[in-house]
């Protein structure tokens, strides 16, 4: 397979392209597309042929459920439920935005059973990125799209990454810009109460409590098993994960430092910029993930560049101390987490 590249910012007739995006989506065709979170490889919500063939172009085990991505509310009005009142807040104050939310799917609604991994429920969400909202607008086709990357490996965040892991295997990658968050959105299941955070992402508990009120909301901190089907994308497998062993160094900065020294270029570490003048004798390929703990947002927008970083320069393994839990990084420490197990 050949695999188009249209970049629909730079392009002088954007109606030509939306015509082909939609007939190419109509014809069951894969489309990776830019959003504020990570890349998307997108296929008619409503074409069982189409979303199989995301589930075969990323190795993706099929009870892994999809997220669907739509323009405006009416289009969800014979799809789900968003009539409760909690959830219609959500929409009104995340919504275009982050933020994924499970819901009650309704009967016959036409969303292939393959998007919902056979569950009652569906993941459905409003992006903001412009690029995705002019396709999403244009060609008026509800979006199944998980991230565009090979199963099991760091999110795509840029053009070059998707290319990397799919050029070849799908029909059409939309270039644009970096993705502006870097983690994928926060899913929030809807369809109890509280509300549970089925995966952290830049949305926060303490920001929907701001909204729906203090205890509305938990995280899920169950332990999921082989046997459990996971409702949300990044629940059960391991995900996020470089080709080489990223190792958690539950020791002092001095400690980790001494046993570096005997370390080379296929070796790499990720500490922080202001750590810089400590590290700059050794011999393995360091990368910052920001400036220090509390750049949060900026740590979120390097991880997994940094860790595709790491594949291309082909290291063994990949070094990186605790980082003290707060409010804002759950979501950074759940994507360190998934990539490091083993499950």
């Amino acid at each position: 397979m050949e695999t188009e590249i249209i970049n629909i910012s730079k392009s002088e007739s954007k109606e030509e392209i939306y015509s082909k995006l939609t007939e190419y989506y109509k014809r069951g065709k894969l489309v990776a597309i830019p959003t504020e979170t990570v890349y998307g490889l997108s296929a008619n919500a409503m074409d069982d042929e189409a979303v199989s063939k995301i589930y075969e172009a990323k190795g993706r085990p099929s009870d892994n459920p999809l997220i669907v991505h739509f323009y405006e509310m009416s289009q969800l009005d014979e799809i789900v439920d968003y009539s409760d009142e909690n959830v219609k807040k959500l929409i009104d104050k995340f919504w275009p935005g982050p933020m994924t939310l499970i819901l009650n799917v309704k009967e016959n609604n036409g969303i292939s059973k393959k998007v919902t991994a056979g569950l009652n429920t569906l993941a459905v969400r409003m992006p903001s990125n412009v690029t995705a909202r002019g396709i999403l607008k244009e060609t008026e086709i509800l979006l199944a799209a998980p991230s565009a990357n090979t199963s099991g490996k760091p999110s795509p965040t840029k053009f070059e990454h998707v290319y990397h892991d799919l050029n070849g295997k799908i029909d059409v990658i939309i270039e644009d810009e970096q993705s502006d968050i870097g983690l994928e959105s926060t899913v929030i299941d809807c369809t109890r109460y509280p509300l549970v955070i089925a995966r952290p992402g830049d949305i926060t508990k303490e920001d929907i409590e701001s909204v729906l009120g203090e205890g509305s909301v938990k995280y899920n901190e169950e332990v999921l098993t082989q046997n459990v089907a996971p409702i949300s994308p990044g629940m059960k497998y391991r995900h996020y994960s470089p080709e080489a062993e990223l190792v958690l160094f539950n020791d002092s900065f001095e400690n980790l430092i001494n046993i570096l020294k005997d370390k080379n270029q296929k070796t790499g570490f990720i500490t922080y910029k202001e750590m810089e003048s400590r590290v700059d004798d050794l011999n393995v390929s360091i990368k910052y993930l920001a400036e220090n703990e509390k750049s949060v947002e900026q740590s979120n927008k390097n991880l997994y560049n940094i860790l595709r970083e790491f594949d291309e320069e082909k290291v063994e393994e990949i070094f990186i101390l605790p980082i003290e839990e707060t409010k804002e990084n759950k979501a950074l420490l759940n994507r360190l987490n998934k990539a490091i197990s083993k499950k």
